[in-house]
């Protein structure tokens, strides 16, 4: 093959990239501008077109195999990229910089520092300037208040006593050494993201759960602990002007993030209502019990509050039996609930009720950009059946340097790397938030599921390492460092 046909083809396949994201850009205006029944059908044109282009640039697209592997929702899709990129920019920057100035004028928020970054299909890695990905710092603990037998707040600020930022619903990364092995584990912001609020996390003990039982055990109101993040997309951005219905399914410890957007949602917009289904073993079992009561009370107007229990008191009129697509159908019905086609969803808890709640929505005719979803998932509870029976060498390619290790039977290529101490980014360590996110340039790599790549990145030859188990000799290269 000549270099002038070389130089075609891949001039052909630039240019197939670059009209494909012209073409989400221009698919996600079309969806804001024209009636909401015509969604699904813009959104399956788009998906079509992308495969055409996929195959034409020699891609072969991958079956989805869960609701975390769709490509990104059409309602995520940025209209602004059918600009020319410096004009896009250029909107971007004054969009920022009016959301500051209302932070500032109105809610009395500090704005933090305004960190350039390439914008991403998974969750940012909010790291110190200068610092390196995996680089953290230390929280101090303010106040530890036991919610249940098995789950404590944990209120922290930051080392110099000024309040954390974040945006609702989203986690914090925590490290921890527990009998001398380094380990880091994800817990979501329970507060409503509000000027002087205490910022908290709730951590709920876990069976065999190092991590959480550790923090039950022995946290104390003067300690610090080791964090990264503000992490994740889980997330709304509250505005005044919006007048809006959520719907909140949680199932046990899914109600933190849940907690943390209903409540900054009611505070910070006056028109916007709030449905809460949620999930519980028992009345004893429920977190925020009183939190929740006192909400109802403030809000009694725009807030909802339904339990559903699988062992209720005997006094007990609310559902009763396991949170699964049945019962959310039924205390729908029960609610007077209909969808309208606007109403927003967010689902969190464990993968059966989030995966049965997505069923049952689809059934209802609720498009699927219109579902958010979090999955809480023990990293000991994750299964290692893909993992090869020998051990395999990985090379990883870091900051212009290759390091080779060796991973074990039982080890994700994370586990291997950080036990030859080679210090790789990675956040939540569950395949929710894409901080660990690597190209994979040979070998073979099998990923755990669900986790947050999308079908465009995996074809592309991302993995995340928290979640992924070499079958082969394999290489990798750290981007960015």
């Amino acid at each position: 093959m000549t270099l002038n046909s070389d130089l075609s083809i891949l001039l052909f396949m630039e240019g197939s990239r670059s009209r494909a994201g012209r073409f989400d850009a221009a698919a996600s205006l079309a969806a804001r501008v024209l009636p909401n029944g015509l969604t699904p059908w813009i959104e399956q044109a788009r998906l079509d077109a992308k495969m055409i282009l996929d195959r034409a640039t020699g891609q072969t697209p991958q079956p989805v195999l869960n609701d975390m592997a769709r490509p990104i929702p059409l309602s995520e899709v940025d209209p602004l990229d059918l600009l020319p990129r410096g004009l896009a920019d250029r909107v971007r920057a004054a969009h920022r910089d009016a959301r500051m100035l209302r932070d500032r004028l109105i809610l009395g928020k500090t704005p933090p520092p305004v960190i350039e970054r390439p914008r991403s299909t998974t969750g940012s890695v909010v790291s110190l300037p200068g610092k390196t990905p995996n680089m953290t710092r230390p929280l101090k603990v303010v106040k530890v208040v036991r919610e249940t037998k098995d789950a404590v707040s944990i209120y922290v600020t930051e080392a110099d006593g000024s309040t954390l930022e974040f945006r609702p619903g989203q986690f914090l990364s925590v490290d921890v050494t527990v009998d001398g092995e380094r380990l880091r584990r994800a817990y979501s912001f329970a507060s409503a993201c509000l000027p002087d609020t205490p910022v908290h996390v709730t951590v709920k003990r876990i069976e065999a759960g190092r991590v959480s039982n550790y923090l039950n055990d022995t946290v104390r109101e003067g300690d610090e602990l080791q964090v990264l993040g503000p992490s994740g997309t889980f997330t709304i951005e509250p505005r005044q002007v919006n007048e809006r219905h959520l719907i909140m399914v949680a199932g046990g410890v899914g109600i933190t993030p849940i907690m943390s957007i209903a409540e900054s949602a009611l505070r910070l917009e006056s028109g916007t209502r709030v449905t809460l289904i949620y999930g519980n073993r028992g009345w004893d079992d429920v977190i925020y019990r009183d939190r929740l009561a006192a909400l109802r009370e403030e809000f009694a107007d725009r807030l909802v509050v339904d339990h559903v229990l699988e062992l209720p008191p005997e006094t007990w009129s609310g559902g009763e039996g396991l949170l699964d697509g049945d019962m959310l159908e039924a205390r729908l019905q029960a609610l007077g609930i209909e969808d309208d086609g606007l109403i927003r969803y967010f689902v969190c808890g464990p993968t059966p009720m989030i995966e049965a709640t997505h069923r049952a929505l689809q059934q209802r005719g609720v498009d699927a950009n219109r579902i958010a979803e979090e999955r809480f998932m023990s990293p000991e509870a994750r299964s290692a059946h893909i993992n090869s029976d020998k051990t395999e060498l990985v090379v990883i390619s870091l900051g212009g340097r290759e390091h080779g290790i060796q991973v074990e039977p039982g080890q994700t290529i994370l586990e291997g790397a950080l036990a030859a101490g080679i210090d790789i980014p990675f956040s939540c360590a569950m395949g929710g938030c894409g901080a660990c996110r690597v190209h994979r340039t040979e070998g073979d790599i099998r990923m755990e599921e669900p986790n947050c790549l999308t079908r465009t990145e995996r074809a592309q030859g991302y993995i995340l390492t928290c979640v992924g188990r070499p079958l082969t000799q394999a290489k990798i290269e750290v981007e960015g460092i």
